[in-house]
């Protein structure tokens, strides 16, 4: 996909500069992000979607940063920022954060409490991509390696900020039921599978639904195509479908310390170290 398709609509909407917000149900999640890879230690990524819901359409320029601050916790930092019909500007910022609770080091297999916060930078012309208010969510995920097929299932309940019904957008709190599974292919790189299920209070459902590719180009540069699509009554979708390419850059691991007077590492079992680039196509 060129860029252009993200300048072009965004060049439309800083000469118009009038709004045009999408019909939904709740707001728009980054499903691409919504689970972390574990072994992706500090990572920059920048990715461009291309939204699709009936006539309108819509670009959405994303931003993330993954952090380990700490052995046990990940943390990413997602920016949005999306342009709606004639609509444009930044959307609300996503906090996600993740515990290891028990399992190994790499925070690749275990269970986990993890949580997203999504912050009101945006304004709600933007809706669904953003509501003015402060929302959260809290919950359980695990994750687990089996046969060579990375495994992982959450399960989360969301306080809405701002209960909203009418004029073609409604949100409020839900539940959400998330599952992904993703296999590395030897030399090629790794394809994943995802699904997104969430059930709102009083009414409505959403049923989300990802495959994505990924290939490392280096050992710190990688690149992934994704496509999704949205299943369930139309004037309850966010978009019907969406197709996005994403660039990941992994920054350097930090050095270990040395052991007093050996001049030798030592990562210890927590060392922020990580293993390869898992979607580099070398074994």
């Amino acid at each position: 996909m060129r860029f252009t398709s993200f300048l072009i609509p965004l060049v439309i909407a800083a000469l118009v500069g009038t709004s045009a917000p999408l019909h939904a149900i709740g707001l728009y999640d980054d499903l691409p992000t919504f689970f972390s890879t574990g072994d992706s230690v500090r990572t920059l990524a920048f990715r461009e979607t291309e939204c699709n819901l009936g006539p309108l359409r819509a670009s959405l320029l994303t931003g993330a940063v993954a952090l380990r601050p700490a052995p046990r916790y990940d943390v990413l930092l997602d920016f949005l920022f999306p342009v709606v019909g004639t609509a444009y500007g930044i959307g609300d910022m996503l906090v996600r954060a993740s515990a290891r609770i028990w399992g190994d080091t790499l925070n690749t297999s275990g269970l986990f409490l993890r949580g997203t916060l999504r912050v009101p930078t945006g304004s709600k012309a933007l809706r669904p991509f953003s509501n003015a208010a402060l929302q959260g969510d809290a919950g359980l995920e695990a994750r687990f390696i089996r046969h060579g097929v990375a495994f992982q299932a959450a399960a989360l309940y969301t306080l809405a900020g701002e209960s909203v019904s009418g004029n073609g957008f409604s949100d409020d709190d839900h539940t959400t039921l998330a599952a992904s599974a993703g296999i590395n292919l030897p030399a090629a790189g790794t394809v994943r599978a995802a699904a997104l299920l969430m059930n709102f209070r009083g009414d409505g459902t959403r049923n989300v639904y990802l495959l994505s590719f990924e290939r490392g180009l280096s050992q710190q540069l990688a690149i992934a195509v994704a496509g999704e699509v949205e299943a369930g009554p139309a004037d309850a979708r966010v978009f019907d479908s969406t197709v996005s390419i994403c660039f990941t850059y992994r920054l350097p691991p930090r050095r270990p310390m040395s052991r007093p007077g050996s001049g030798q590492p030592s990562p210890g079992p927590d060392s922020d170290v990580p293993s390869p680039h898992p979607d580099s196509g070398r074994p």
